[in-house]
Protein backbone atom coordinates (compact mmCIF):
# COMPACT_ATOMS: atom_id res chain seq x y z
CA UNK A 1 0.00 0.00 0.00
CA UNK A 2 1.28 3.46 -0.92
CA UNK A 3 2.09 5.73 2.00
CA UNK A 4 -0.22 8.73 2.26
CA UNK A 5 1.32 12.18 2.56
CA UNK A 6 -0.28 15.57 3.13
CA UNK A 7 1.61 18.45 1.50
CA UNK A 8 0.81 21.81 3.07
CA UNK A 9 1.85 24.71 0.86
CA UNK A 10 2.15 28.33 1.95
CA UNK A 11 1.43 30.11 -1.35
CA UNK A 12 2.99 33.43 -0.28
CA UNK A 13 6.22 32.12 1.26
CA UNK A 14 9.57 32.91 -0.35
CA UNK A 15 10.25 34.67 -3.63
CA UNK A 16 8.41 32.19 -5.91
CA UNK A 17 4.84 33.41 -5.87
CA UNK A 18 3.40 30.92 -8.37
CA UNK A 19 4.26 27.49 -6.99
CA UNK A 20 2.23 25.45 -9.52
CA UNK A 21 5.25 24.00 -11.30
CA UNK A 22 7.04 23.33 -8.02
CA UNK A 23 4.07 21.43 -6.61
CA UNK A 24 3.75 19.42 -9.84
CA UNK A 25 7.44 18.47 -9.59
CA UNK A 26 7.01 17.41 -5.95
CA UNK A 27 3.97 15.29 -6.81
CA UNK A 28 5.75 13.60 -9.70
CA UNK A 29 8.88 12.86 -7.67
CA UNK A 30 7.03 11.46 -4.68
CA UNK A 31 4.67 9.36 -6.76
CA UNK A 32 7.72 7.83 -8.43
CA UNK A 33 8.84 6.75 -4.95
CA UNK A 34 5.45 5.15 -4.29
CA UNK A 35 3.81 7.89 -2.22
CA UNK A 36 0.23 9.08 -2.49
CA UNK A 37 0.06 12.85 -2.13
CA UNK A 38 -2.69 15.25 -1.16
CA UNK A 39 -1.98 18.98 -1.58
CA UNK A 40 -3.53 21.72 0.54
CA UNK A 41 -2.78 25.48 0.62
CA UNK A 42 -2.81 27.71 3.66
CA UNK A 43 -5.00 30.80 3.65
CA UNK A 44 -4.07 32.43 6.95
CA UNK A 45 -7.62 31.91 8.20
CA UNK A 46 -8.01 29.09 10.72
CA UNK A 47 -5.28 26.99 9.09
CA UNK A 48 -4.36 25.03 12.22
CA UNK A 49 -7.89 23.88 12.96
CA UNK A 50 -8.41 22.91 9.32
CA UNK A 51 -5.19 20.85 9.33
CA UNK A 52 -6.16 19.22 12.61
CA UNK A 53 -9.55 18.24 11.14
CA UNK A 54 -8.03 16.95 7.87
CA UNK A 55 -5.60 14.55 9.51
CA UNK A 56 -8.28 13.37 11.94
CA UNK A 57 -10.73 12.57 9.14
CA UNK A 58 -8.09 11.12 6.82
CA UNK A 59 -4.91 10.04 8.67
CA UNK A 60 -1.60 10.30 6.83
CA UNK A 61 1.83 8.75 7.29
CA UNK A 62 3.56 12.13 7.26
CA UNK A 63 2.94 15.82 6.72
CA UNK A 64 5.16 17.75 4.32
CA UNK A 65 5.45 21.51 4.71
CA UNK A 66 6.24 23.70 1.71
CA UNK A 67 7.17 27.05 3.21
CA UNK A 68 9.54 28.72 5.62
CA UNK A 69 10.20 28.38 9.34
CA UNK A 70 6.96 30.12 10.29
CA UNK A 71 4.84 27.67 8.30
CA UNK A 72 6.75 24.71 9.73
CA UNK A 73 6.19 26.03 13.25
CA UNK A 74 2.47 26.46 12.58
CA UNK A 75 2.13 22.83 11.47
CA UNK A 76 4.35 21.53 14.30
CA UNK A 77 2.07 23.20 16.83
CA UNK A 78 -0.83 21.15 15.45
CA UNK A 79 0.93 17.79 15.80
CA UNK A 80 3.21 18.47 18.80
CA UNK A 81 1.25 16.13 21.08
CA UNK A 82 1.14 13.30 18.51
CA UNK A 83 3.66 10.93 16.92
CA UNK A 84 3.31 12.46 13.45
CA UNK A 85 6.30 12.93 11.14
CA UNK A 86 7.09 16.23 9.39
CA UNK A 87 9.06 16.65 6.18
CA UNK A 88 10.37 20.05 5.10
CA UNK A 89 10.11 21.37 1.53
CA UNK A 90 12.20 24.58 1.79
CA UNK A 91 10.16 27.26 0.00
CA UNK A 92 10.58 30.15 2.42
CA UNK A 93 12.76 33.24 2.28
CA UNK A 94 15.54 31.92 4.53
CA UNK A 95 14.74 28.24 5.33
CA UNK A 96 16.91 28.12 8.42
CA UNK A 97 15.48 24.94 9.94
CA UNK A 98 15.81 23.09 6.64
CA UNK A 99 19.44 24.23 6.43
CA UNK A 100 20.09 22.92 9.96
CA UNK A 101 18.73 19.53 8.84
CA UNK A 102 20.94 19.56 5.70
CA UNK A 103 17.99 20.02 3.35
CA UNK A 104 19.24 22.55 0.83
CA UNK A 105 16.54 22.30 -1.84
CA UNK A 106 13.80 20.27 -3.46
CA UNK A 107 16.03 17.30 -4.35
CA UNK A 108 17.28 17.02 -0.76
CA UNK A 109 13.73 17.29 0.56
CA UNK A 110 12.42 14.48 -1.67
CA UNK A 111 15.41 12.27 -0.83
CA UNK A 112 14.85 12.84 2.89
CA UNK A 113 11.23 11.67 2.65
CA UNK A 114 12.03 8.77 0.31
CA UNK A 115 14.84 7.51 2.54
CA UNK A 116 12.73 8.01 5.66
CA UNK A 117 15.57 8.78 8.06
CA UNK A 118 14.26 10.73 11.03
CA UNK A 119 15.47 12.79 13.92
CA UNK A 120 13.57 13.39 17.14
CA UNK A 121 14.03 17.13 17.32
CA UNK A 122 13.86 19.02 20.59
CA UNK A 123 10.95 21.42 20.91
CA UNK A 124 11.40 24.55 23.01
CA UNK A 125 8.67 26.56 24.68
CA UNK A 126 9.27 30.30 25.03
CA UNK A 127 6.57 32.01 27.10
CA UNK A 128 4.27 29.16 26.09
CA UNK A 129 5.04 29.47 22.39
CA UNK A 130 6.78 26.79 20.35
CA UNK A 131 10.27 27.44 18.97
CA UNK A 132 11.99 24.87 16.76
CA UNK A 133 14.89 26.77 15.27
CA UNK A 134 16.34 30.13 16.32
CA UNK A 135 14.84 32.94 18.34
CA UNK A 136 16.66 36.12 19.21
CA UNK A 137 16.71 39.62 20.65
CA UNK A 138 18.41 42.56 18.98
CA UNK A 139 20.14 42.66 15.62
CA UNK A 140 18.41 39.82 13.76
CA UNK A 141 14.97 40.59 15.18
CA UNK A 142 15.37 44.22 14.14
CA UNK A 143 16.46 43.02 10.71
CA UNK A 144 13.26 40.98 10.39
CA UNK A 145 11.27 44.06 11.41
CA UNK A 146 12.91 46.13 8.66
CA UNK A 147 12.37 43.29 6.22
CA UNK A 148 8.64 43.17 7.04
CA UNK A 149 8.25 46.95 6.95
CA UNK A 150 9.97 47.06 3.56
CA UNK A 151 7.43 44.68 2.03
CA UNK A 152 10.07 42.72 0.12
CA UNK A 153 10.71 38.97 0.15
CA UNK A 154 13.63 36.74 -0.65
CA UNK A 155 17.29 36.41 0.35
CA UNK A 156 18.33 39.55 -1.56
CA UNK A 157 16.03 41.61 0.63
CA UNK A 158 17.61 40.10 3.77
CA UNK A 159 21.07 40.92 2.42
CA UNK A 160 20.24 44.55 1.58
CA UNK A 161 18.58 45.09 4.95
CA UNK A 162 21.51 43.54 6.82
CA UNK A 163 23.98 45.91 5.17
CA UNK A 164 21.92 48.89 6.31
CA UNK A 165 21.51 47.39 9.77
CA UNK A 166 25.28 46.98 10.25
CA UNK A 167 25.61 50.73 10.74
CA UNK A 168 22.72 50.99 13.21
CA UNK A 169 23.61 48.42 15.89
CA UNK A 170 23.31 49.23 19.56
CA UNK A 171 24.13 47.08 22.60
CA UNK A 172 21.32 45.89 24.86
CA UNK A 173 21.38 44.74 28.49
CA UNK A 174 20.02 41.30 29.38
CA UNK A 175 19.65 39.44 32.65
CA UNK A 176 20.06 35.67 32.25
CA UNK A 177 19.12 33.19 34.98
CA UNK A 178 20.17 29.53 34.64
CA UNK A 179 20.13 27.00 37.52
CA UNK A 180 19.48 29.76 40.04
CA UNK A 181 22.48 31.82 38.92
CA UNK A 182 21.83 35.27 37.43
CA UNK A 183 24.20 37.21 35.20
CA UNK A 184 23.90 40.69 33.66
CA UNK A 185 25.37 40.92 30.15
CA UNK A 186 25.54 43.30 27.19
CA UNK A 187 24.91 42.04 23.66
CA UNK A 188 23.90 43.41 20.29
CA UNK A 189 22.20 40.09 19.59
CA UNK A 190 21.11 37.40 22.05
CA UNK A 191 20.12 34.10 20.44
CA UNK A 192 18.08 31.23 21.88
CA UNK A 193 19.21 28.35 19.69
CA UNK A 194 17.74 24.92 19.12
CA UNK A 195 18.91 24.68 15.51
CA UNK A 196 22.38 25.80 14.53
CA UNK A 197 22.31 27.49 11.12
CA UNK A 198 20.64 30.44 9.49
CA UNK A 199 19.30 29.92 5.98
CA UNK A 200 22.51 31.38 4.55
CA UNK A 201 24.44 28.49 6.08
CA UNK A 202 26.01 30.75 8.73
CA UNK A 203 26.64 28.64 11.84
CA UNK A 204 25.41 30.63 14.83
CA UNK A 205 25.37 27.65 17.22
CA UNK A 206 28.53 25.57 16.65
CA UNK A 207 28.35 23.65 19.96
CA UNK A 208 24.66 22.68 19.98
CA UNK A 209 22.78 19.55 18.92
CA UNK A 210 19.15 19.72 17.86
CA UNK A 211 18.25 16.48 19.68
CA UNK A 212 20.23 16.58 22.95
CA UNK A 213 17.48 17.87 25.26
CA UNK A 214 19.23 21.24 25.65
CA UNK A 215 19.28 24.65 23.99
CA UNK A 216 21.99 27.29 23.76
CA UNK A 217 21.95 31.00 24.60
CA UNK A 218 24.46 32.89 22.47
CA UNK A 219 25.45 36.48 23.22
CA UNK A 220 27.08 38.32 20.32
CA UNK A 221 28.61 41.70 21.19
CA UNK A 222 31.02 42.93 18.48
CA UNK A 223 33.09 45.97 19.42
CA UNK A 224 32.96 47.57 15.99
CA UNK A 225 32.80 47.02 12.24
CA UNK A 226 36.07 45.04 12.14
CA UNK A 227 34.79 42.73 14.86
CA UNK A 228 31.53 42.25 12.95
CA UNK A 229 33.51 41.11 9.92
CA UNK A 230 35.54 38.66 12.03
CA UNK A 231 32.36 37.24 13.58
CA UNK A 232 30.78 36.86 10.15
CA UNK A 233 33.79 34.90 8.91
CA UNK A 234 33.77 32.75 12.05
CA UNK A 235 30.11 31.88 11.50
CA UNK A 236 30.93 30.38 8.11
CA UNK A 237 34.10 28.68 9.36
CA UNK A 238 32.20 27.11 12.26
CA UNK A 239 34.35 28.52 15.09
CA UNK A 240 32.13 31.30 16.44
CA UNK A 241 32.60 29.89 19.96
CA UNK A 242 36.28 30.87 19.80
CA UNK A 243 35.54 34.58 19.40
CA UNK A 244 36.21 36.82 22.42
CA UNK A 245 33.05 38.85 21.76
CA UNK A 246 30.82 35.75 21.79
CA UNK A 247 29.60 33.84 24.86
CA UNK A 248 27.56 30.62 24.89
CA UNK A 249 25.51 29.03 27.68
CA UNK A 250 23.75 25.63 27.56
CA UNK A 251 20.56 24.87 29.49
CA UNK A 252 17.28 23.00 29.62
CA UNK A 253 15.53 25.95 31.28
CA UNK A 254 16.35 29.66 31.55
CA UNK A 255 14.78 33.04 32.24
CA UNK A 256 15.90 36.09 30.25
CA UNK A 257 14.97 39.68 31.08
CA UNK A 258 15.14 42.12 28.18
CA UNK A 259 16.13 45.21 30.16
CA UNK A 260 16.41 47.62 27.22
CA UNK A 261 13.40 46.26 25.31
CA UNK A 262 15.20 44.96 22.23
CA UNK A 263 13.03 43.52 19.46
CA UNK A 264 12.38 39.79 19.83
CA UNK A 265 11.49 37.10 17.28
CA UNK A 266 10.67 33.38 17.36
CA UNK A 267 11.46 31.34 14.23
CA UNK A 268 11.07 34.38 12.00
CA UNK A 269 7.91 35.70 13.70
CA UNK A 270 8.43 39.16 15.17
CA UNK A 271 6.88 39.50 18.66
CA UNK A 272 8.01 43.02 19.49
CA UNK A 273 9.74 44.26 22.63
CA UNK A 274 9.07 41.35 24.99
CA UNK A 275 10.33 42.24 28.48
CA UNK A 276 10.89 38.72 29.85
CA UNK A 277 10.96 35.18 28.45
CA UNK A 278 10.96 31.80 30.15
CA UNK A 279 12.60 29.14 27.98
CA UNK A 280 12.20 25.40 28.56
CA UNK A 281 12.72 22.20 26.58
CA UNK A 282 9.45 20.27 26.10
CA UNK A 283 9.25 16.67 27.30
CA UNK A 284 8.17 15.33 23.90
CA UNK A 285 10.40 15.87 20.84
CA UNK A 286 8.96 16.17 17.30
CA UNK A 287 9.81 13.74 14.49
CA UNK A 288 11.37 15.35 11.41
CA UNK A 289 12.86 13.82 8.27
CA UNK A 290 16.53 14.77 8.00
CA UNK A 291 18.71 15.29 4.95
CA UNK A 292 20.83 12.40 3.72
CA UNK A 293 24.00 14.38 4.58
CA UNK A 294 22.88 15.27 8.09
CA UNK A 295 25.14 12.79 9.90
CA UNK A 296 28.23 14.23 8.23
CA UNK A 297 27.05 17.80 8.65
CA UNK A 298 27.27 20.08 11.65
CA UNK A 299 23.74 19.36 12.87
Amino acid sequence: MNKKLLLIINPISGSIQDKTETVAEIEKSLEAHGFQLRVWETTGDGDQEKIRLMIKEEPVDAILVGGGDGTIKMVAEVISDSDQRIGIIPLGSANGLATSLEIAGLEDAISAVAQGEEIKMDAIMINGELSLHLSDFGFNASLIKKFEDGGERGMLSYFKSSLAQLFDIQPYRFEITIDGKTELINAKMLVIANGNKYGTGALINPTGKIDDGLFEIIAVDPAGFEDIVKISIAMFRGNLNEMESVRIWQASKAVIKNLDKADFQIDGELLGKVEKVTVEVMANPIRFYKGINYETGLG
